[in-house]
Formats: C-alpha cells, sequence, structure tokens
C-alpha cells in the first residue's frame, strides 16, 4: 500500500487548497442556501476521505475485510456523481465552478483514480487470506504521521462543516415570554419584584444580583448591575443596565456576559406590569439574547438552553406567586399565552388547557 499512500498524502495537500481556496472562500458553500447540497456531499466524502487516510497506511485487510476498502472505494465513487450532478446547481448564481477549481478536479481525479487502482491491485490478492483486520505499518513512520494530521485535520473541518449546515437549517430562536396574573396590586408586585435582595429567591435564573450605584440610590433609566449563577459547578457572571425604567410600568433592560464559558454573549428583555382588574395585575416578561460558540452555540440553544430557559422562567413566575402571594395554583402562561396575547378566561376557555407543567 505504499503507492497508494504516497499518492493519498499529495491527494489530501491538494484537497485542502481545494476546500479552503474554491469551496470555503469562492463559493461559500455552507453559508449559501443553493449550496448546502452541495456542502452535506462534501461532508460524506470527508468521512470517507478520514478513513482511507487511516486504514491504507496503518491496516491490512485480508479475506472478507478485503471487500470493505472496495465497498468504501464504492461508496466514494457514488459520492464523487452525487457532486458532479448537484454542482451546475450550486454553482449558478456564481458563474458556474472557477477554471482554477475545475483544473484542480481534473488533477484530482487523476490522482484518485491511481490510488484506488494501487489500493485495490493489493487487496484484490489480499481477498484469499483469511479474514482477518491487522494493524500491520504498509508506509514509513512519516508518511502514516503526515497521512493521521491531514486526517485529524478532515474531522475538524468536516465536524465543523456539519455543524454550520444544521445551524443554518434551524429556524430564528423565538423569544421567551412568560405570564402570570397575581392577586395583587401594581405597587406592591412592582415593590417586591424591583427589590434585588430578594430577586434571587423566585428568579430560579440569578444566584445574586448587585446593583453597581451608590448605596440606597434609586433604581433608574441607565443604573447597572452585576449577577451570577452557578451551572454545573461553573460560577458564570454578568452585568445589566435599565435601558428604560418606568416605575410601575415597565423595565427594560439589557445583559450581557464577558465570561467565554457561557452560552450568552448580550440580550434585551423587559418585564410589564398592568393591572388587569381591582386586585388583579398580569406580570410579563419577554427576553431574548445571542449566542457564543458559533454553529454549535446555535444548536445547543436551539436544543436545549432556550427550551431551558424558557421552562426556568415559567418556574420562577410560578414560584414568585406561590411564595410570596399564596397562590395555589397559579396559571403561569409560556409562549401559547403570549401568541394569543390574552389568558384563557377571556375567550371562554378551561384554564387548565393552557397550563404549563
Amino acid at each position: 500500500m505504499l503507492t497508494a499512500s504516497v499518492l493519498l498524502l499529495v491527494i489530501g495537500l491538494l484537497g485542502s487548497v481545494d476546500v479552503v481556496v474554491f469551496h470555503e472562500r469562492h463559493a461559500r458553500l455552507t453559508v449559501r442556501p443553493e449550496g448546502r447540497h452541495e456542502a452535506w456531499i462534501h461532508v460524506a466524502r470527508g468521512a470517507v476521505y478520514v478513513l482511507q487516510f487511516l486504514l491504507i497506511p496503518n491496516v491490512r485487510l485480508t479475506g472478507t475485510w478485503a471487500l470493505a476498502l472496495f465497498l468504501l472505494f464504492a461508496f466514494d465513487a457514488a459520492i464523487a456523481i452525487a457532486d458532479i450532478a448537484v454542482e451546475p446547481a450550486a454553482r449558478r448564481s456564481q458563474g458556474g465552478l472557477p477554471d482554477g477549481e475545475y483544473r484542480m478536479h481534473i488533477v484530482l481525479s487523476v490522482l484518485v483514480g491511481a490510488m484506488i487502482h494501487a489500493a485495490l491491485a493489493e487487496a484484490f490478492s489480499l481477498r484469499l487470506l483469511p479474514t482477518a483486520a491487522l494493524f500491520a505499518p504498509q508506509a514509513p513512520l512519516p508518511l502514516r504521521v503526515a497521512l493521521a494530521v491531514i486526517a485529524l485535520g478532515l474531522v475538524v473541518h468536516t465536524l465543523k462543516d456539519a455543524l454550520t449546515l444544521v445551524a443554518g437549517a434551524l429556524p430564528p430562536p423565538r423569544p421567551v415570554h412568560v405570564s402570570v396574573r397575581i392577586p395583587t396590586t401594581v405597587r406592591e408586585l412592582w415593590r417586591l419584584t424591583q427589590d434585588h435582595d430578594l430577586h434571587p429567591r423566585w428568579d430560579h435564573r440569578f444566584d445574586d444580583i448587585i446593583m453597581l450605584g451608590a448605596p440606597g440610590e434609586p433604581i433608574q433609566t441607565g443604573t447597572r448591575m452585576r449577577y451570577r449563577k452557578s451551572v454545573l459547578g461553573m460560577t458564570i457572571s454578568g452585568e445589566g443596565r435599565y435601558k428604560l425604567h418606568r416605575p410601575e410600568r415597565q423595565s427594560t433592560f439589557e445583559f450581557s456576559s464577558r465570561d467565554p464559558r457561557s452560552l450568552i454573549a448580550r440580550g434585551v428583555g423587559l418585564w410589564l406590569y398592568r393591572r388587569v382588574a381591582e386586585g388583579l395585575v398580569e406580570f410579563s416578561t419577554s427576553y431574548t439574547y445571542e449566542v457564543r460558540w458559533g454553529a454549535l452555540g446555535r444548536i445547543v440553544d436551539h436544543v436545549l438552553f432556550r427550551p431551558l430557559f424558557q421552562w426556568e422562567t415559567e418556574r420562577s413566575f410560578r414560584r414568585l406567586a406561590t411564595d410570596f402571594f399564596r397562590m395555589e395554583k397559579p396559571l403561569v402562561l409560556g409562549a401559547t399565552g403570549r401568541r394569543r396575547r390574552c389568558f384563557p378566561e377571556a375567550h371562554g376557555e378551561r384554564r387548565g388547557a393552557l397550563a404549563t407543567s
């Protein structure tokens, strides 16, 4: 497999140039909608090449296992055909393949054909031996190390592209909305929820909040704060600022964290207080945020964190109603209540239909 390994090294080096220069910088396949199908094909091809870079110079396949090499190359050929089929549509808006990429593909096709011929010529004779897959280096150590380094880089690049493609297919992030109606006055609810010593006692999103103004200074537009939250044994800190503070009506705030461990980079939200009847106040919040960690952060936020924040905020509003206002079964509305923009009794619906658990 020495000849096949040498050809693999040349293919890996030229392929890296093809990917960086043409696929990423010029075609930007993973971020253009029309390039997504071609990009997914390249992800599949990346997985195939990782196996080739690791198996051919290091593993001796005999008997039935030798057929696995034939299947691997057959799958590679199928991917190549699919790539050719989707390229015209993927590159149409850019005027087709650049001349440099077209020539690169011709050179790579010739090299791949020569590599497959060299590998299968030896594997064909090994098919008659007893079935085994043994670690048996078939190339000099420097060559095997070089191919392993290329394989590692290809794994990282393939995973990055896959994450970017998945993140790009996600819907826009949905803001968190929560509302509850509490039998109290606006003044009393405002006083309690604006007390930052009491705040962490009912709001599960914070462990402590420290106001950064002078001691005794009233909260107003521009007032800053610092907050902390322990997550999985880590203490994440951040800062907030009141963008608009209208006593007994509305608090609009922005928040951010410089901690690279924090998924949330920055965000904005508001609290609204609305008297709906004598002795009954509707308390609601809406907020959203931007995330760190690139495509991985967007996926983690969509799958885990944003649903968790929705649940934690609903749980916090329920805790506020039960612990401070002695409500037995407060009706806390999440996104459903926001879409209806009302509580169910306004339409004569059953109260339990929209209750969140």
